[in-house]
């Protein structure tokens, strides 16, 4: 994506959007995991977090009639509030998007794509947040 000031152009690569989800999932304290679109959940090497570069691998960024959309995928710990902790990274998330893009508007689509315990439970549970 481009954008175009008084300053210049600016590029913005989908590694920021990545970096923004990032942080938004470390907010939930290991009660949210990214996952990919099919529901397998993203590690780093060794089993550890994954990076934001693995995670904007499986967003989707792009922009819609000069609106702005990202869809983020997730899985949730088992007994995790959805409610909660799909509030706490779409809070976090929607700050971020203000600050790099003021004036337009824009939407985050969550979907949560599974349950962990033992195992990952598939899920398909939609969380939306717009703004203008």
């Amino acid at each position: 994506m481009e954008r175009v000031n008084e300053k210049g152009t600016i590029k913005i690569n989908k590694h920021i959007f990545g970096k923004m989800a990032f942080d938004a999932i470390g907010l939930t304290e290991g009660k949210a995991f990214s996952a990919s679109e099919k529901g397998k959940q993203l590690t780093g090497i060794g089993g550890s977090r994954p990076t934001p570069g693995e995670i904007s691998d499986h967003m989707i960024v792009r922009e819609e009639d000069s609106s702005l959309y990202v869809e983020l995928y997730l899985i949730m710990s088992f007994g995790a509030s959805i409610q909660k902790n799909t509030e706490l990274i779409l809070n976090h998330m929607e700050t971020e998007l203000k600050t790099y893009f003021p004036q337009q508007p824009g939407k985050i689509l969550l979907k949560v794509v599974g349950v962990k315990s033992k195992q990952i439970a598939p899920r398909d549970i939609e969380v939306e947040r717009t703004w203008n």
